[in-house]
């Protein structure tokens, strides 16, 4: 059996610029995914690392969601996750590769040491309290356990912890879908951090990013975002779970 391409953290910049121009080999399927999901070798000018690739091809249809659309909102998740300044999404793209246009994005090696229920459990870890706010204005409608990666120390990202969310597909609905197994801090005010990260998508929202998502969702989808930014901001306290739609998605983990 021919061994798989290595994972490789490497600065948001050069990722992007690797999944946007670099060759596409599949050599694995993700099978446990209910969509296509690809794991891909990405090798420009003599760097290769591993990658995730979600053709569109791929997508089953869904009862809730316009056929054909999961990897752009993969892609506009990434897009919102940048522009509020917080490296939550692995770089992300959009492009074509052997299947089609579809998602790809960097594949994240995790920490498998590291106990992501307990920090869940305990609602003590700021880096979840981000992904908590960041869910509630894509309107994350699946964020379960296993979408959540911790990864070891790194000086890419300044601290001794890292977590990633993956896999925003079912994102940016006009009604409120947000199910999320990050209810932990339901009600409580949102951290001067979390205010100032909302102040910036406000911003954007109107500018550059707007633009952007405005080729990836409807104009009735990022309006819609740009109300729940101004709901948040507004009130300054995290969602509570709805109550005329499940709070945790099925299976949670």
């Amino acid at each position: 059996m021919t061994e798989l391409t290595r994972p490789v953290a490497m600065p948001a910049a050069q990722a992007l610029d690797l999944l946007n121009r670099g060759e596409l080999t599949i050599e694995a399927r993700v099978t446990s995914a209910s969509n296509a999901t690809l794991y891909c070798r990405v090798e420009c000018e003599g760097i290769a690392a591993a990658c995730v690739y979600k053709p569109v091809s791929g997508e089953r249809p869904l009862w809730d969601f316009p056929d054909g659309t999961l990897a752009g909102r993969e892609v506009a998740a990434y897009l919102v996750a940048g522009a509020a300044g917080w490296e939550q999404i692995p770089p992300t793209v959009l492009r074509t590769g052997p299947m089609g246009t579809g998602m790809v994005q960097l594949w994240i090696e995790q920490d498998d040491e590291f106990d992501i229920i307990a920090a869940i459990n305990s609602g003590e870890e700021p880096q979840l309290r981000r992904m908590a706010l960041l869910d509630a204005v894509l309107n994350n409608s699946d964020r379960k356990v296993s979408h959540l990666l911790p990864v070891p120390a790194s000086d890419l990202h300044g601290s001794a912890l890292h977590i990633f969310g993956i896999d925003h597909g079912v994102s940016f609905a006009t009604e409120n879908k947000l199910r999320t197994v990050l209810w932990q801090w339901a009600g409580d005010p949102v951290p001067d951090e979390g205010i100032e990260m909302l102040n910036r998508l406000a911003e954007q929202l109107d500018a550059e990013l707007g633009e952007w998502l405005s080729e990836l969702l409807t104009t009735r989808e990022v309006r819609a975002t740009r109300r729940r930014v101004q709901r948040l901001l507004a009130r300054q306290t995290f969602p509570m779970p709805p109550t005329d739609w499940p709070a945790v998605p099925y299976p949670p983990y």
